[in-house]
């Protein structure tokens, strides 16, 4: 009989073959004690020249998160992520949970102390911070933020562990997965076989009566609106929802999480919700938020429907949103069957309203327009941030790709930035700080393509970007970073005023814990890093600027541009 040890690889080197087997191509990674079999076996695979992904040492846990998900963007493919026990897990912060919103499919490998403290075991405990790194249960902190979490009890189920993981995580809704690895288990031996790849379930179309049901209301609404955010995750989305807007003549409001509707198309209405107070139905497509109750919405009356990959959204204990028909499906595959579904339902008189209803929104949309482009070209304070803009978009070659963490002046870069599908993203999520890493993922993911970052001050300090810039350099992976830069939390500001109007912050002007003056050098932080780094007080100086800034990007190196905006603008 052989032995299983005599022909079984180290279920390391499973792990890093059935990485590569599962269409993973870079492993992010912050390593530990812990780390130290899947180090060697992917110097193994170097050295052989089997299948692997690529390492990408990341020098902080969530830029190493957030720089999968601007990969996963980029690319559609499956994510991992691996880091140092309970201390890396915790260290990935904010980005675990922008992760969850953005239904990343990412598995996050993390060590596990060792349980054993013999010699006689291979990777048993051998170090002080063995003891005091142990939890109880590591995998709880995760629990409310991942699909699923499991541990790796021996090497030989290693294999058949992580193609549950990746099975999980890229079924839809599609989401992180999360698994811990005692080292012993690594070093142990795999399966003697390569466990097989499980079946990805396709994603979900809509149920047929439910399609009808919806259209019909669609059909027959005299001010219909579509409001979505991430339908152009897809970015073959957009033409079938450019066809359905076109056929019920909808104003499309656009929360821009991707680019999901062509932001100069006549029915664009990009973030400005006008259009919902006098809606008698609203289409939701793919949005967690589509509107603020305590602001704005549709009338009490107006028909709501849905279509999203997850209506319900489980994960958020009191979304209540009234919706009328609600379709669990993947949009990129309802939206065809909508627009086929419309048009059976056109009539002389539904085709003459339905074109009415277009040559009036594209009417009140044309002066939205208009106002857009005259913020842009404005030299008065508040709009300062579109002016930058304005003359950050005529100097952005066409083939760049832009990502956004505006915050405040997200509404104006929805104004003045004009991207192709799959050119714009930005997560819609709560944790700040991901833009800066997700620019580095995304450049790995189209080392081709300018890719230019646009974040405020606050959430650029927030993206721990000593980090990101070394970790962009030392991966070949160089974008440029332009900082909307107000020299405070605007962001934290406002509901202080808005809660407290005359409140003594407000009567004595007086928010010392927003902000953010003096501020960084930030030009010179680049610097620091071997890349290049100006600042811009003057929309007209911002052109000139970019050139120089992708020039460097040419040339293997980060650039930052601190665009100084009026402080408190």
């Amino acid at each position: 009989m052989i032995h299983e040890s005599e022909t079984a690889p180290p279920a390391a080197s499973e792990l890093v073959a059935t990485l590569a087997d599962e269409g993973v191509t870079h492993l992010f990674i912050n390593p530990g004690t812990d780390t130290a079999p899947v180090q060697e076996a992917l110097a193994a695979a170097r050295v052989a020249g089997t299948p692997h992904p690529r390492s990408i040492l990341c020098t902080h846990e969530f830029i190493a998160l957030s720089a999968a998900m601007g990969h996963y963007f980029a690319t559609g493919e499956p994510q991992a992520v691996m880091v140092h026990v309970d201390a890396g897990t915790l260290n990935l912060g904010g980005a675990i949970h922008n992760a969850q919103r953005n239904r990343l499919p990412v598995v996050v490998f993390a060590g596990r102390t060792p349980y054993s403290t013999s010699p006689d075991v291979p990777g048993h405990r051998d170090t002080f911070i063995h003891w005091p790194q142990e939890q109880p249960d590591q995998q709880g902190v995760m629990r409310g933020f991942v699909k699923w979490t499991m541990e790796v009890p021996r090497g030989r189920e290693l294999g058949t562990i992580v193609r549950r993981a990746y099975q999980v995580a890229r079924s839809t809704p599609t989401g992180p997965a999360y698994v811990t690895l005692p080292r012993e288990a690594l070093m142990e031996p795999g399966s003697r076989a390569p466990a097989a790849r499980l079946l990805t379930p396709r994603p979900a179309a809509p149920d047929p009566s439910g399609l009808a049901d919806l259209a019909a209301i669609l059909a027959d609404a005299r001010r219909p609106v579509i409001v979505t955010a991430r339908t152009g995750a897809d970015p073959a989305a957009v033409g079938a929802l450019v066809t359905v807007a076109e056929l019920l003549g909808a104003p499309v409001i656009d929360q821009k999480h991707r680019l999901n509707f062509p932001p100069r198309h006549r029915l664009y209405a990009g973030a400005d919700t006008t259009p919902l107070r006098t809606a008698d139905a609203v289409l939701l497509l793919d949005t967690e938020v589509p509107w603020v109750p305590a602001l704005e919405g549709p009338p009490a009356d107006a028909a709501i429907v849905q279509i999203d990959i997850d209506c319900v959204k489980a994960t958020m204990p009191t979304w209540t949103y009234p919706v009328d028909v609600a379709l669990n499906a993947d949009t990129a595959l309802a939206l065809p069957l909508l627009a086929e579904e419309l048009r059976g339902l056109a009539t002389p008189e539904r085709e003459a309203r339905w074109a009415s209803r277009r040559e009036e929104a594209a009417a009140a949309m044309a002066e939205l327009h208009l106002a857009w482009e005259a913020l842009g070209g404005s030299s008065e304070p508040h709009a300062a941030a579109d002016a930058m803009l304005h003359a950050l978009n005529k100097a952005l070659p066409p083939e760049a790709v832009v990502l956004e963490e505006a915050v405040t002046n997200k509404p104006a870069v929805a104004r003045q930035i004009v991207r192709e599908p799959g050119q714009h993203f930005e997560t819609g999520s709560p944790a700040l700080g991901w833009g800066v890493a997700g620019a580095l993922g995304v450049k790995l993911g189209r080392p081709d393509a300018p890719v230019v970052t646009i974040t405020g001050d606050g959430s650029f300090n927030f993206g721990v970007p000593t980090a990101a810039l070394w970790t962009a350099r030392n991966a070949g992976a160089p974008f440029v970073s332009v900082i909307l830069n107000n020299q405070e939390y605007r962001a934290s500001r406002l509901p202080v005023q808005a809660l407290f109007p005359g409140g003594s912050a407000v009567e004595g002007r007086d928010f010392p814990e927003t902000v953010l003056s003096p501020a960084p050098d930030y030009a010179r932080l680049a610097e620091a890093f071997d890349g290049h780094g100006e600042v811009v007080e003057r929309p007209d100086d911002l052109p000139a600027a970019l050139g120089r800034a992708l020039e460097a990007q040419a040339d293997g190196r980060c650039a930052v541009i601190d665009a100084r905006l009026p402080s408190g603008g």
